[in-house]
């Protein structure tokens, strides 16, 4: 077979990196299902990153080993990444990889909780490795994914308790 179509292997973290996880929660007066149905389909990713324009899942599989496609403009360029769905429970949670991403043990964790008051938790996680050499640079790796995780829960709460037909809080 030719080079060109050989499929490489992603390389595993090796033992000089160590991995981490970070996360970010809150209650949304929502139900699951009213977050789930705002969260899952990559369409609506418009509407929790401001650099994305367009979001869609690539023709085949639903739920566990789906693809959703995301395009974004940051610096005044056009960008293209995926996510693969590697575990769903629907309305539960979902755990992502970025294809071809630049740290191939990283994860995506998002969960979905009951909490008080007939309100939804929605949390997102990171796990992601820290190169070996890159010790010093720990809490600047560790505050941009804690930042991004908070972000995202903050705008789905934003988005849907504002919502016309979602339960005000």
């Amino acid at each position: 077979m030719s080079p060109l179509f050989e499929r490489k292997k992603v390389t595993p973290p090796t033992a000089e990196s160590s991995m981490h996880y970070v996360s970010a929660a809150t209650a949304i007066h929502a139900t699951r299902r009213q977050v789930w149905e705002f969260i899952k389909p990559p369409e609506n990713s418009v509407l929790m990153d401001p650099d994305i324009v367009r979001g869609f899942k690539a023709p085949g599989i639903e739920g566990t080993g789906e693809v959703q496609v995301f395009i974004s403009i940051r610096d005044g360029l056009e960008r293209v990444s995926a996510l693969e769905v590697m575990e769903e429970i629907p309305q539960e949670l979902a755990i992502t990889r970025t294809l071809g991403g630049e740290d191939p043990a990283a994860r995506g964790r998002t969960s979905l909780r009951d909490g008080d008051g007939g309100a939804t938790v929605l949390e997102h996680g990171q796990y992601f490795t820290l190169p070996a050499g890159a010790a010093g640079y720990f809490d600047e790796f560790e505050r941009q994914h804690r930042l991004f995780c908070r972000q995202y829960v903050e705008r789905v709460k934003a988005f849907l308790e504002r919502q016309p037909g979602y339960p005000a809080g």
